[in-house]
Protein backbone atom coordinates (compact mmCIF):
# COMPACT_ATOMS: atom_id res chain seq x y z
CA UNK A 1 0.00 0.00 0.00
CA UNK A 2 1.13 3.70 -0.64
CA UNK A 3 1.54 6.30 2.11
CA UNK A 4 0.12 9.23 0.94
CA UNK A 5 0.81 12.85 2.83
CA UNK A 6 -1.39 13.53 6.09
CA UNK A 7 -0.72 16.89 7.82
CA UNK A 8 -2.15 16.91 11.82
CA UNK A 9 -3.41 19.77 12.80
CA UNK A 10 -4.36 20.23 16.98
CA UNK A 11 -4.48 17.00 18.09
CA UNK A 12 -7.68 16.21 16.22
CA UNK A 13 -6.25 13.07 14.43
CA UNK A 14 -5.33 9.97 16.18
CA UNK A 15 -4.41 6.32 15.03
CA UNK A 16 -6.27 4.58 18.08
CA UNK A 17 -9.20 2.84 17.37
CA UNK A 18 -12.07 4.29 16.52
CA UNK A 19 -16.23 4.26 15.88
CA UNK A 20 -17.00 5.48 13.03
CA UNK A 21 -20.24 5.30 10.80
CA UNK A 22 -22.06 1.29 11.18
CA UNK A 23 -18.63 -0.06 11.91
CA UNK A 24 -15.84 -0.83 14.44
CA UNK A 25 -12.85 0.81 12.95
CA UNK A 26 -9.34 0.30 13.39
CA UNK A 27 -6.63 2.00 11.40
CA UNK A 28 -4.64 -0.87 11.46
CA UNK A 29 -5.71 -4.43 10.18
CA UNK A 30 -9.19 -2.94 9.05
CA UNK A 31 -9.84 -5.52 6.78
CA UNK A 32 -10.16 -8.26 9.34
CA UNK A 33 -12.82 -6.45 10.57
CA UNK A 34 -16.28 -8.44 9.39
CA UNK A 35 -19.40 -6.60 8.64
CA UNK A 36 -22.58 -6.37 11.01
CA UNK A 37 -21.14 -5.03 13.89
CA UNK A 38 -22.55 -3.11 16.52
CA UNK A 39 -23.92 0.47 14.58
CA UNK A 40 -22.67 3.72 16.78
CA UNK A 41 -22.09 6.67 14.55
CA UNK A 42 -19.82 9.11 16.85
CA UNK A 43 -18.68 12.24 15.91
CA UNK A 44 -15.22 13.93 17.63
CA UNK A 45 -17.69 16.26 19.06
CA UNK A 46 -19.77 13.39 20.68
CA UNK A 47 -22.80 13.97 18.26
CA UNK A 48 -24.79 11.44 16.08
CA UNK A 49 -23.38 11.75 12.42
CA UNK A 50 -27.09 12.54 10.51
CA UNK A 51 -27.32 12.55 6.76
CA UNK A 52 -29.88 12.40 4.21
CA UNK A 53 -30.22 8.99 2.86
CA UNK A 54 -31.68 7.70 0.15
CA UNK A 55 -33.63 4.87 -0.42
CA UNK A 56 -31.87 1.34 0.65
CA UNK A 57 -29.81 0.02 -1.99
CA UNK A 58 -30.20 3.03 -4.61
CA UNK A 59 -28.31 6.09 -5.23
CA UNK A 60 -30.73 7.96 -7.26
CA UNK A 61 -29.50 10.98 -8.72
CA UNK A 62 -25.88 13.01 -8.58
CA UNK A 63 -24.28 12.59 -4.93
CA UNK A 64 -27.06 10.81 -4.25
CA UNK A 65 -29.67 13.07 -2.54
CA UNK A 66 -31.35 16.68 -3.09
CA UNK A 67 -28.51 17.55 -0.01
CA UNK A 68 -25.51 16.15 -2.31
CA UNK A 69 -23.93 14.29 1.15
CA UNK A 70 -22.09 11.72 -1.36
CA UNK A 71 -22.02 9.57 1.73
CA UNK A 72 -22.71 5.70 2.06
CA UNK A 73 -23.09 4.44 5.44
CA UNK A 74 -22.55 0.63 4.15
CA UNK A 75 -20.15 0.17 1.25
CA UNK A 76 -17.61 -2.63 -0.02
CA UNK A 77 -14.07 -2.60 1.78
CA UNK A 78 -10.92 -2.38 -0.58
CA UNK A 79 -9.38 -4.07 -1.70
CA UNK A 80 -12.08 -4.44 -4.73
CA UNK A 81 -12.32 -6.91 -7.60
CA UNK A 82 -14.32 -5.61 -11.05
CA UNK A 83 -17.68 -7.28 -11.69
CA UNK A 84 -17.98 -5.79 -14.87
CA UNK A 85 -17.04 -3.03 -17.65
CA UNK A 86 -19.59 -1.43 -19.99
CA UNK A 87 -18.83 0.26 -23.36
CA UNK A 88 -20.13 2.85 -24.62
CA UNK A 89 -19.11 5.00 -27.64
CA UNK A 90 -18.31 8.09 -26.57
CA UNK A 91 -16.12 9.53 -22.90
CA UNK A 92 -18.24 9.13 -19.99
CA UNK A 93 -18.34 12.14 -17.73
CA UNK A 94 -21.81 11.55 -16.57
CA UNK A 95 -21.78 9.91 -12.69
CA UNK A 96 -23.75 6.47 -12.77
CA UNK A 97 -26.82 6.49 -10.72
CA UNK A 98 -28.88 3.57 -9.45
CA UNK A 99 -32.82 2.73 -8.80
CA UNK A 100 -34.14 -0.52 -8.71
CA UNK A 101 -31.51 -2.96 -9.24
CA UNK A 102 -30.53 -0.45 -12.78
CA UNK A 103 -28.01 1.81 -13.65
CA UNK A 104 -28.37 4.70 -15.47
CA UNK A 105 -25.88 7.23 -16.71
CA UNK A 106 -25.00 9.05 -20.11
CA UNK A 107 -22.39 9.42 -22.86
CA UNK A 108 -20.53 11.84 -24.74
CA UNK A 109 -21.95 9.26 -27.70
CA UNK A 110 -25.40 11.01 -27.43
CA UNK A 111 -26.85 8.20 -25.32
CA UNK A 112 -28.28 7.39 -22.47
CA UNK A 113 -27.99 4.09 -20.95
CA UNK A 114 -29.81 1.65 -18.52
CA UNK A 115 -27.78 -1.37 -17.33
CA UNK A 116 -28.38 -4.12 -15.10
CA UNK A 117 -26.45 -3.40 -12.23
CA UNK A 118 -25.52 -6.58 -11.29
CA UNK A 119 -25.07 -8.11 -14.78
CA UNK A 120 -23.82 -5.20 -17.07
CA UNK A 121 -26.08 -6.16 -19.27
CA UNK A 122 -27.56 -3.47 -21.50
CA UNK A 123 -31.42 -2.67 -21.00
CA UNK A 124 -32.17 -0.17 -23.10
CA UNK A 125 -30.29 3.60 -24.66
CA UNK A 126 -31.98 6.86 -25.53
CA UNK A 127 -30.59 8.85 -28.32
CA UNK A 128 -30.68 12.49 -27.61
CA UNK A 129 -29.03 15.05 -30.29
CA UNK A 130 -25.93 15.95 -28.37
CA UNK A 131 -23.36 14.87 -25.66
CA UNK A 132 -24.87 13.71 -21.97
CA UNK A 133 -22.82 14.80 -19.43
CA UNK A 134 -25.69 15.24 -16.79
CA UNK A 135 -25.80 12.83 -14.38
CA UNK A 136 -29.74 11.52 -14.45
CA UNK A 137 -32.03 11.43 -11.50
CA UNK A 138 -34.23 8.48 -11.19
CA UNK A 139 -37.76 9.76 -9.45
CA UNK A 140 -41.03 7.10 -9.20
CA UNK A 141 -39.65 4.96 -12.19
CA UNK A 142 -38.59 7.68 -14.71
CA UNK A 143 -35.54 9.21 -15.58
CA UNK A 144 -34.72 12.78 -15.82
CA UNK A 145 -31.16 14.29 -17.41
CA UNK A 146 -30.25 17.12 -19.78
CA UNK A 147 -28.20 16.90 -22.99
CA UNK A 148 -26.00 19.29 -24.65
CA UNK A 149 -28.56 19.86 -27.29
CA UNK A 150 -30.71 22.00 -24.87
CA UNK A 151 -32.97 19.73 -24.03
CA UNK A 152 -34.16 18.30 -20.46
CA UNK A 153 -35.72 14.64 -21.05
CA UNK A 154 -38.24 12.39 -19.41
CA UNK A 155 -37.89 9.18 -20.10
CA UNK A 156 -39.19 5.51 -18.41
CA UNK A 157 -37.26 3.75 -16.17
CA UNK A 158 -38.53 0.49 -17.24
CA UNK A 159 -37.84 0.90 -20.99
CA UNK A 160 -36.56 4.31 -22.27
CA UNK A 161 -39.53 5.50 -23.97
CA UNK A 162 -39.81 8.97 -23.68
CA UNK A 163 -42.47 10.93 -22.10
CA UNK A 164 -41.98 14.34 -22.62
CA UNK A 165 -39.01 16.80 -23.36
CA UNK A 166 -38.54 20.46 -22.21
CA UNK A 167 -36.12 23.06 -24.46
CA UNK A 168 -34.34 25.44 -22.89
CA UNK A 169 -31.70 28.54 -24.59
CA UNK A 170 -28.64 26.38 -24.17
CA UNK A 171 -26.49 23.09 -23.48
CA UNK A 172 -27.29 21.21 -20.17
CA UNK A 173 -24.08 20.37 -18.47
CA UNK A 174 -25.78 20.73 -14.71
CA UNK A 175 -27.64 16.95 -13.50
CA UNK A 176 -31.18 17.69 -12.18
CA UNK A 177 -32.61 17.18 -8.50
CA UNK A 178 -36.13 16.08 -7.86
CA UNK A 179 -38.44 16.61 -5.31
CA UNK A 180 -41.80 17.55 -4.24
CA UNK A 181 -42.62 16.43 -7.95
CA UNK A 182 -40.18 19.13 -9.32
CA UNK A 183 -37.50 18.65 -11.69
CA UNK A 184 -34.56 21.77 -10.83
CA UNK A 185 -31.98 21.54 -13.27
CA UNK A 186 -29.66 24.28 -14.28
CA UNK A 187 -28.66 25.27 -18.26
CA UNK A 188 -26.07 27.76 -20.10
CA UNK A 189 -28.82 30.07 -21.09
CA UNK A 190 -28.31 31.63 -17.13
CA UNK A 191 -31.70 29.91 -16.24
CA UNK A 192 -32.59 27.56 -13.63
CA UNK A 193 -35.51 25.41 -14.36
CA UNK A 194 -38.21 24.57 -12.22
CA UNK A 195 -40.08 21.67 -14.34
CA UNK A 196 -43.47 19.31 -13.46
CA UNK A 197 -41.91 16.19 -13.24
CA UNK A 198 -44.86 14.50 -14.90
CA UNK A 199 -45.54 16.70 -17.60
CA UNK A 200 -42.86 18.79 -18.41
CA UNK A 201 -44.62 22.05 -18.30
CA UNK A 202 -42.50 25.06 -16.87
CA UNK A 203 -43.42 25.81 -13.12
CA UNK A 204 -41.19 29.04 -12.99
CA UNK A 205 -37.22 30.14 -13.85
CA UNK A 206 -34.90 32.13 -12.24
CA UNK A 207 -32.47 33.85 -14.08
CA UNK A 208 -28.51 34.27 -13.00
CA UNK A 209 -27.94 37.42 -14.12
CA UNK A 210 -27.93 40.02 -11.64
CA UNK A 211 -24.23 40.86 -12.42
CA UNK A 212 -22.78 38.16 -14.65
CA UNK A 213 -19.27 37.61 -14.57
CA UNK A 214 -19.23 34.83 -17.72
CA UNK A 215 -22.47 33.00 -18.12
CA UNK A 216 -24.34 29.99 -17.59
CA UNK A 217 -24.87 27.56 -14.82
CA UNK A 218 -22.78 24.03 -14.51
CA UNK A 219 -23.08 23.62 -11.47
CA UNK A 220 -26.13 21.41 -9.96
CA UNK A 221 -28.53 22.58 -7.69
CA UNK A 222 -29.65 21.21 -4.54
CA UNK A 223 -32.66 21.01 -2.31
CA UNK A 224 -33.37 20.95 1.35
CA UNK A 225 -36.45 21.74 3.46
CA UNK A 226 -38.97 23.42 0.52
CA UNK A 227 -35.48 25.61 -0.42
CA UNK A 228 -33.55 24.98 -4.12
CA UNK A 229 -29.62 26.16 -3.80
CA UNK A 230 -27.91 26.88 -7.05
CA UNK A 231 -24.43 28.85 -8.13
CA UNK A 232 -24.29 30.16 -11.53
CA UNK A 233 -20.53 30.58 -13.71
CA UNK A 234 -21.52 34.19 -12.35
CA UNK A 235 -20.03 33.48 -9.02
CA UNK A 236 -23.78 34.16 -7.29
CA UNK A 237 -25.12 31.69 -4.82
CA UNK A 238 -29.09 31.74 -5.44
CA UNK A 239 -31.78 30.46 -2.34
CA UNK A 240 -35.21 30.40 -4.10
CA UNK A 241 -38.28 28.95 -2.33
CA UNK A 242 -38.89 25.22 -4.76
CA UNK A 243 -42.71 26.18 -4.69
CA UNK A 244 -43.26 29.24 -6.44
CA UNK A 245 -39.59 30.52 -7.53
CA UNK A 246 -39.23 33.36 -5.32
CA UNK A 247 -35.81 33.99 -3.88
CA UNK A 248 -34.80 33.63 -0.38
CA UNK A 249 -31.59 35.04 -0.81
CA UNK A 250 -28.29 35.71 -3.09
CA UNK A 251 -24.87 35.92 -2.13
CA UNK A 252 -22.11 36.90 -4.82
CA UNK A 253 -18.37 35.43 -4.46
CA UNK A 254 -17.18 37.47 -7.16
CA UNK A 255 -15.85 34.77 -8.81
CA UNK A 256 -16.95 31.75 -10.99
CA UNK A 257 -18.65 28.72 -9.71
CA UNK A 258 -18.64 25.54 -11.53
CA UNK A 259 -18.72 23.10 -7.41
CA UNK A 260 -22.00 22.09 -6.57
CA UNK A 261 -23.43 23.00 -3.19
CA UNK A 262 -23.77 20.60 -0.34
CA UNK A 263 -25.95 21.25 2.17
CA UNK A 264 -25.36 19.93 6.17
CA UNK A 265 -27.51 20.65 9.44
CA UNK A 266 -28.65 24.38 8.08
CA UNK A 267 -25.71 25.25 6.28
CA UNK A 268 -24.57 25.31 2.85
CA UNK A 269 -20.64 24.41 1.64
CA UNK A 270 -19.35 25.11 -1.78
CA UNK A 271 -15.94 26.11 -3.27
CA UNK A 272 -15.62 29.22 -5.69
CA UNK A 273 -13.19 29.58 -8.60
CA UNK A 274 -10.84 32.43 -6.71
CA UNK A 275 -10.15 29.06 -4.10
CA UNK A 276 -12.37 30.17 -1.33
CA UNK A 277 -14.36 27.98 0.62
CA UNK A 278 -17.11 28.85 2.10
CA UNK A 279 -19.67 27.57 4.85
CA UNK A 280 -22.96 30.15 4.61
CA UNK A 281 -26.17 29.89 7.06
CA UNK A 282 -29.00 28.61 4.42
CA UNK A 283 -31.63 30.02 5.51
CA UNK A 284 -30.13 33.81 5.70
CA UNK A 285 -27.45 33.58 3.28
CA UNK A 286 -24.84 35.14 6.07
CA UNK A 287 -21.11 34.03 5.91
CA UNK A 288 -20.15 31.16 8.75
CA UNK A 289 -17.09 31.64 7.72
CA UNK A 290 -14.87 31.60 4.36
CA UNK A 291 -11.49 30.38 3.55
CA UNK A 292 -8.91 31.37 1.29
CA UNK A 293 -7.11 28.04 0.20
CA UNK A 294 -4.53 30.05 -1.73
CA UNK A 295 -3.34 29.70 -5.20
CA UNK A 296 -2.69 26.45 -5.99
CA UNK A 297 -6.24 25.48 -4.38
CA UNK A 298 -8.57 25.05 -7.35
CA UNK A 299 -11.59 23.40 -6.66
CA UNK A 300 -14.34 22.06 -9.61
CA UNK A 301 -15.78 19.16 -7.06
CA UNK A 302 -18.09 19.71 -4.82
CA UNK A 303 -17.41 19.48 -1.14
CA UNK A 304 -18.48 16.16 0.97
CA UNK A 305 -19.96 16.88 4.54
CA UNK A 306 -19.66 13.61 7.11
CA UNK A 307 -20.14 14.15 10.53
CA UNK A 308 -18.18 16.83 12.32
CA UNK A 309 -16.04 17.14 9.22
CA UNK A 310 -15.57 18.31 5.29
CA UNK A 311 -13.89 16.69 2.69
CA UNK A 312 -13.05 18.69 -0.43
CA UNK A 313 -10.74 17.19 -3.58
CA UNK A 314 -8.31 19.86 -5.35
CA UNK A 315 -7.40 20.21 -9.03
CA UNK A 316 -3.86 19.61 -7.99
CA UNK A 317 -4.23 16.43 -6.32
CA UNK A 318 -5.10 17.09 -2.91
CA UNK A 319 -7.62 16.21 -0.89
CA UNK A 320 -8.35 17.76 2.34
CA UNK A 321 -10.71 17.48 5.34
CA UNK A 322 -11.87 20.37 7.42
CA UNK A 323 -13.91 20.97 10.62
CA UNK A 324 -17.22 22.10 9.36
CA UNK A 325 -18.08 24.15 12.57
CA UNK A 326 -14.94 26.41 12.24
CA UNK A 327 -12.81 26.05 8.67
CA UNK A 328 -9.76 24.63 10.73
CA UNK A 329 -7.88 22.36 8.50
CA UNK A 330 -7.47 19.08 9.68
CA UNK A 331 -5.90 16.62 7.36
CA UNK A 332 -4.54 17.32 3.96
CA UNK A 333 -3.91 14.22 1.28
CA UNK A 334 -2.14 13.91 -2.03
CA UNK A 335 -3.01 11.71 -4.41
CA UNK A 336 -0.67 11.89 -8.09
CA UNK A 337 -2.81 13.23 -10.59
CA UNK A 338 -5.48 16.19 -10.71
CA UNK A 339 -8.80 15.55 -9.34
CA UNK A 340 -12.64 17.00 -10.88
CA UNK A 341 -14.24 13.98 -9.27
CA UNK A 342 -16.15 14.45 -5.79
CA UNK A 343 -15.81 11.45 -3.63
CA UNK A 344 -17.56 9.24 -2.11
CA UNK A 345 -17.06 8.90 1.54
CA UNK A 346 -18.15 5.89 3.37
CA UNK A 347 -19.31 4.81 6.91
CA UNK A 348 -15.78 2.99 7.85
CA UNK A 349 -13.77 6.61 6.73
CA UNK A 350 -12.71 5.66 3.28
CA UNK A 351 -12.83 7.84 0.44
CA UNK A 352 -13.35 6.39 -2.86
CA UNK A 353 -12.43 9.27 -5.78
CA UNK A 354 -11.07 9.07 -9.28
CA UNK A 355 -8.57 10.98 -10.93
CA UNK A 356 -7.06 12.73 -13.94
CA UNK A 357 -4.44 9.76 -13.82
CA UNK A 358 -6.96 7.26 -14.72
CA UNK A 359 -6.85 5.46 -11.32
CA UNK A 360 -10.30 5.03 -8.96
CA UNK A 361 -8.74 5.34 -5.47
CA UNK A 362 -9.67 4.03 -1.74
CA UNK A 363 -8.04 6.51 0.66
CA UNK A 364 -8.25 5.32 4.32
CA UNK A 365 -8.83 8.52 5.87
CA UNK A 366 -7.43 7.47 9.32
CA UNK A 367 -3.86 6.53 8.37
CA UNK A 368 -3.26 8.11 5.03
CA UNK A 369 -2.85 5.13 2.94
CA UNK A 370 -3.89 3.96 -0.86
CA UNK A 371 -5.85 1.12 0.32
CA UNK A 372 -6.58 0.03 -3.10
CA UNK A 373 -6.49 1.38 -6.77
CA UNK A 374 -7.41 0.39 -10.16
CA UNK A 375 -6.33 1.70 -13.23
CA UNK A 376 -9.03 2.28 -15.99
CA UNK A 377 -7.88 3.54 -19.62
CA UNK A 378 -8.71 7.24 -19.36
CA UNK A 379 -9.15 10.25 -16.82
CA UNK A 380 -12.06 10.01 -14.66
CA UNK A 381 -14.38 13.46 -13.92
CA UNK A 382 -17.31 10.90 -13.00
CA UNK A 383 -17.76 10.75 -9.52
CA UNK A 384 -18.79 6.88 -8.05
CA UNK A 385 -21.73 5.52 -7.03
CA UNK A 386 -21.36 3.48 -3.74
CA UNK A 387 -23.86 0.31 -2.51
CA UNK A 388 -23.55 -1.61 0.19
CA UNK A 389 -21.50 -4.25 -1.80
CA UNK A 390 -20.71 -2.36 -5.06
CA UNK A 391 -19.42 0.31 -6.62
CA UNK A 392 -19.81 2.03 -9.96
CA UNK A 393 -18.19 4.91 -11.81
CA UNK A 394 -17.19 6.27 -15.43
CA UNK A 395 -14.53 6.78 -17.32
CA UNK A 396 -12.98 8.96 -20.24
CA UNK A 397 -12.08 5.78 -21.64
CA UNK A 398 -16.14 4.97 -22.45
CA UNK A 399 -16.63 2.58 -20.24
CA UNK A 400 -18.97 2.52 -17.17
CA UNK A 401 -17.11 -0.16 -14.59
CA UNK A 402 -18.49 -1.79 -11.52
CA UNK A 403 -17.09 -3.03 -8.64
CA UNK A 404 -17.89 -5.60 -6.04
CA UNK A 405 -16.29 -6.36 -2.41
CA UNK A 406 -17.46 -7.82 1.01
Amino acid sequence: MQLVKHTVKKGLYTLTTGIAGNRLFMPVGRQAIKKGLLVMALSLSGAVISVPQALAGDWPMFLKDGAHSSFAEKSPMPPLNLKWKFETNGPVYSSPTISDGKLFAGSYDNNLYAIDAETGKMLWKYETGGEILSTPAVHKGVVYFGSKDSNIYAVSAAGGKLLWKHRTGGRILSSPVVADDTVFIGSADLYLYALDSMTGKRKWRLLHTDYPISSGIYSSPAYVDGAVYSAGKNGILYSTVAESGARNWYLPTNSTIYSSPALSEGRLYIASGNRILYAINAETGKFAWRKDMGADFTAYASPVVVGPRLYVTFKNGHIKSFNKINGDELKDYELPGEIYSTPAVTGDGTIFVGCEDGHLYALDTWTGLITWKYQTGGSIHSSPAVLENSLYIGSQDGAIYAFEGW
